[in-house]
C-alpha cells in the first residue's frame, strides 16, 4: 500500500543512525493518541467557539472559506471544520485533500467512488466526550495505518527492531479506561499526566519542551530547482498521471506564493511513484 507521509525521511535517517549502535531501540508511538499530544488542543478551543456561536455562523464561515481562501491558505482546514457537529462528529482538520479539491484532481476518472468522508464518517468512535472521540478515531486510524507502518518500514529496513511501550496492553487499558479527558488535554496544554509523571522521574533541568515531530522542511526544499523539477516531472511530465494538470499546477503555484501545499504535493507524488513502481493502473 502506498503512504505519504513525509516523516517517513528523517524516521528512516535516524533508524539508520541508531542501528550503528544497536539493534533494538524504543519508540514513543502510542503517546499522543492516548495522553492527548497533537494538536488537539486546538480542536478543543474550536469546540469553545462553536458553544457560543449559531451553528448556521459555524456552517457559514466554513462554507465562505472553502470558497473564498486557496487551498493552502494559512486556517483554511480550521475554518472548514466550523461545520462539523462536535457533538457526535469530528471536523477534517488535518485533511490535505477535501471532496470539492479531490474531485478536480480526479476529474478523468468519474466512475472512481469519491466516498472518502462517508467511509471516516462510519469509523468515528460513538463516545460523547470529544476528546476521547478524537483520540480514540486516531488510535484505530491514524496510529494503526500511518504510524505504525511508517515506524516499522522505515527500522526494519534498516534491520532495527523497533519496540513501543506506550502500546502495552495495560498502558492502553489505563488510559482509555481511567485517564479522564482534563488529564490529557486541555486548551492550554497537552499531555498533562505524562508532563506531571516526568517531572518526577527527570532531571530538574530536563527541557520537556524540546519534544518535536518529525517533520521536514519540504516547503524549504521546494523553492530549490531540484526539488521543484522533480516534482513538477512526477506529476506534470508524464501523460500517464491520474491527477489533473490544471489542478497540479495551481497546486504547485500556490506553493511557489508561499502556501502550504507541501504536504499535499508530497502525497501525489509518492502516489505516482508508487503506481509507477507496481505498475498499477486505474
Amino acid at each position: 500500500e502506498p503512504i505519504a507521509d513525509s516523516s517517513m525521511i528523517p524516521s528512516y535517517l535516524i533508524a539508520q543512525l541508531v542501528r550503528k549502535h544497536c539493534t533494538v531501540a524504543l519508540g514513543g508511538d502510542g503517546g499522543d493518541e492516548l495522553f492527548g499530544g497533537y494538536g488537539y488542543d486546538r480542536l478543543l478551543r474550536m469546540q469553545k467557539i462553536l458553544n457560543i456561536i449559531p451553528k448556521s455562523a459555524g456552517v457559514l464561515l466554513s462554507k465562505s472559506s472553502e470558497i473564498f481562501l486557496p487551498v493552502g491558505f494559512k486556517g483554511r482546514n480550521y475554518l472548514q471544520g466550523f461545520s462539523a457537529d462536535l457533538q457526535t462528529s469530528l471536523p477534517l482538520m488535518t485533511s490535505f485533500f477535501d471532496r470539492t479539491l479531490r474531485k478536480k484532481l480526479l476529474s478523468g476518472w468519474s466512475s472512481l467512488a469519491l466516498n472518502a468522508e462517508y467511509i471516516r464518517e462510519q469509523r468515528v468512535p460513538n463516545h460523547t466526550d470529544l476528546l476521547q472521540r478524537v483520540t480514540r478515531m486516531d488510535f484505530k486510524n491514524f496510529l494503526a495505518d500511518d504510524i505504525l507502518v511508517k515506524t516499522d518500514r522505515s527500522s526494519m529496513i534498516n534491520s532495527l527492531e523497533l519496540r513501543s511501550p506506550f502500546l502495552d496492553q495495560h498502558i492502553i487499558d489505563f488510559s482509555f479506561k481511567r485517564v479522564p479527558s482534563h488529564m490529557k488535554t486541555t486548551v492550554s496544554g497537552r499531555k498533562l499526566l505524562l508532563q506531571q509523571l516526568t517531572t518526577r522521574l527527570l532531571p530538574e533541568n530536563f527541557d520537556q519542551k524540546r519534544k518535536q515531530g518529525f517533520s521536514i522542511p519540504l516547503a524549504i526544499w521546494l523553492q530549490s530547482a531540484g526539488w521543484r523539477d522533480y516534482f513538477h516531472d512526477v506529476l506534470l511530465g508524464s501523460d500517464n498521471s491520474i491527477f489533473d494538470s490544471k489542478e497540479v499546477k495551481k497546486l504547485l503555484d500556490g506553493q511557489d506564493k508561499g502556501r502550504s501545499n507541501s504536504e499535499r504535493l508530497f502525497s501525489l507524488v509518492m502516489f505516482e511513484l508508487w503506481r509507477e513502481e507496481y505498475q498499477g493502473s486505474m
